[in-house]
């Protein structure tokens, strides 16, 4: 059987992509895709027989029911997230305490890298994901004609931006107080540069983190269609080979020992970055109750 592969393009997954390492007893066709491109054609149309999934977006649609993929616990993008939150550099925010009572941006209200966000700023700084007031638009250019609000269960404030208003002029004009991005804003740099990271030292700020939780936090999997599996049950011992393969033909083969351990694939060497995104979505009220580990992965795999 021919399969139908989209993922990033990354040194763990090069290899893939290049037709070196392939899935056992299968021909494989991979598209490299932007994630939101990739995310919407896998969850909305099941487009592709393996794909890389945000993680966020996943854990709803298994909440709900609603996921035609069953995962395998590959994890090909992982990031710390102290770096994404942009504050007006003359404003009045200068701490994530500072951003209680705030509205703050977002391109995606569900997109992991949010998730996290949110998480860190509840767990290490109290404040609440229902204490700040959420705005979804495009960053720096307008690309959508309609700006969709999650349904979300609590009590948190999620609006849409005005029609044709993008979060970094938002920003820079004082309308909002924040932004949440996985990529810095037009407007951001050195001074006198308007826009500037509300953690100055960033990667001190992330190493802290990492140092006291032991968390390198989880932003994306890979799902492999259900209807698949069905027929063929052994694919997802294939698929989860594979993307392991993959990750350890490194280039250099010196760093291979350190790369992989940084990248870990399977369930038990990734438990507490698992199970601090399956609560950060309970609750911030994405899933109605906090998912256990055995609900998202195919079972056979449960043991990696």
């Amino acid at each position: 059987m021919n399969l139908e592969l989209a993922c990033g393009n990354y040194d763990r997954t090069r290899r893939l992509i290049d037709g070196s390492v392939g899935i056992d007893g299968h021909a494989v066709e991979v598209q490299t895709l932007p994630p939101e491109t990739m995310f919407a054609r896998a969850f909305n149309d099941l487009a592709f027989d393996i794909s890389e999934l945000s993680f966020s977006t996943y854990l709803m649609h298994v909440a709900r029911g609603t996921c035609g993929y069953a995962g395998i616990p590959v994890f090909p993008s992982r990031a710390f997230r102290h770096s994404a939150i942009y504050v007006r550099a003359d404003g009045s925010v200068k701490t994530p305490a500072n951003l209680s009572g705030r509205v703050v941006g977002v391109r995606n209200y569900l997109n992991t890298a949010a998730l996290v966000v949110r998480g860190l700023l509840s767990d290490v700084y109290g404040v609440a994901a229902s204490d700040i007031s959420w705005r979804i638009g495009d960053v720096e250019d307008v690309e959508r004609d309609i700006i969709a609000v999650p349904d979300v269960l609590g009590d948190t404030e999620i609006k849409a931006v005005p029609r044709g208003a993008t979060l970094s002029a938002m920003l820079v004009a004082g309308e909002i107080d924040a932004i949440v991005h996985y990529n810095p804003p037009r407007g951001f740099g050195p001074a006198p540069a308007p826009i500037m990271r509300l953690f100055a030292d960033s990667a001190a700020a992330e190493q802290t983190y990492f140092n006291e939780t032991g968390v390198f936090p989880i932003m994306h999997l890979v799902g492999v269609r259900k209807t698949l599996l069905r027929d063929e049950p052994s694919l997802a011992w294939k698929v989860y080979d594979a993307f392991e393969r993959a990750k350890n033909v490194l280039v250099n083969p010196a760093q291979q020992e350190s790369a992989s351990d940084r990248w870990a694939y399977g369930v038990a060497r990734n438990r507490a970055a698992l199970e601090t995104l399956t609560r950060y979505a309970f609750e911030q009220c994405i899933t109605e109750r906090q998912l256990q580990l055995d609900e998202l992965f195919v079972p056979d795999l449960m043991q990696t």
